[in-house]
């Protein structure tokens, strides 16, 4: 029983996926090479519904910090905002997959990661949990 709850736990997040606007997607890779080396952190806007995540803005958040293995931004400095559904941020090191830093850190319903060289295909998104969302860029 324990095998297939982890299984059923793992298939879960794939069920759920993630709509990013073309124009949100080609910003994210924009912001990303231009923080390079360094990552760097965005707020998405949207909204959530049952399965599905609709992504059609971004907000460069307040006061933000960025190093080579590090970005964040105090959430105390942002406006109530019921739009903010998650965050996007880029790995430069190679690798899309939230650390326990990122899974410790998480803001909303999805963490957006997006690796090193920045395109379309390095783009993955997570839910809380660290399971992995499909991502659709329309």
């Amino acid at each position: 029983m324990f095998f297939t709850k982890n299984k059923e736990r793992k298939t879960e997040g794939l069920k759920r996926y993630l709509t990013l606007k073309r124009q949100v997607a080609d910003s994210i890779i924009t912001y990303a090479k231009s923080c390079h080396p360094n990552e760097g952190i965005l707020i998405l806007q949207g909204k959530a519904k049952k399965d599905n995540i609709l992504v059609d803005g971004l907000v460069v958040p307040p006061f933000a910090s960025h190093g080579p293995y590090y970005s964040g931004f105090p959430t105390y400095d942002l406006p109530f905002d019921l739009s903010y559904i998650g965050t996007a941020h880029s790995h430069p090191g190679g690798t899309n997959r939230p650390s326990l830093e990122d899974l410790n850190n998480f803001y909303g319903f999805i963490s957006v990661i997006i690796s090193y060289p920045y395109s379309d295909a390095d783009i993955g998104a997570f839910d809380r949990n660290g399971n992995k969302v499909r991502v659709e860029i329309v």
